[in-house]
């Protein structure tokens, strides 16, 4: 005597989990990178940091999860990716007006010496999925 054994697969279903645990696992990373490149962010006055964001999760493929976590900050790329020496005139005005020291200073025209690139956002996925891949 012989036992037969019988199975079904359930495709729909197997793609829904594997959807699931995807999108799980993507929006884990995409809050411990958020986390780390908060703690990582160089701060000024802080807006930066709170601009910190986790971006939308998609489905790319049968098995491909895609995700990011952005600064929306004006100037974040700015500080994320550096920037060379530079000239910055008024758009709307006939001068810019800032303050050094604590006084009030106009000027047509400032030369920018630029800065050095500070990559948090690069850097913070980095240190996560090297830990993930560590754990």
């Amino acid at each position: 005597m012989g036992a037969d054994a019988h199975f079904e697969l359930n495709e729909a279903e197997l793609n829904r989990q594997v959807r699931e645990i995807g999108r799980r696992r993507m929006a884990s990373l995409q809050r411990r990178i958020a986390n780390q490149a908060r703690q990582d962010v160089p701060v000024k006055t802080g807006n930066l940091g709170r601009s910190i964001r986790e971006g939308e999760i998609r489905f790319v493929g049968p098995a491909v999860v895609q995700g990011s976590v952005e600064a929306t900050a004006p100037y974040a790329a700015a500080v994320h990716e550096g920037s060379r020496a530079h000239v910055i005139r008024p758009r709307t005005a006939k001068a810019l007006r800032f303050e050094i020291g604590g006084r009030t200073v106009f000027a047509k025209m400032v030369r920018h010496p630029g800065v050095k690139a500070r990559p948090f956002l690069r850097n913070a996925a980095l240190r996560v999925i090297a830990q993930d891949t560590q754990g």
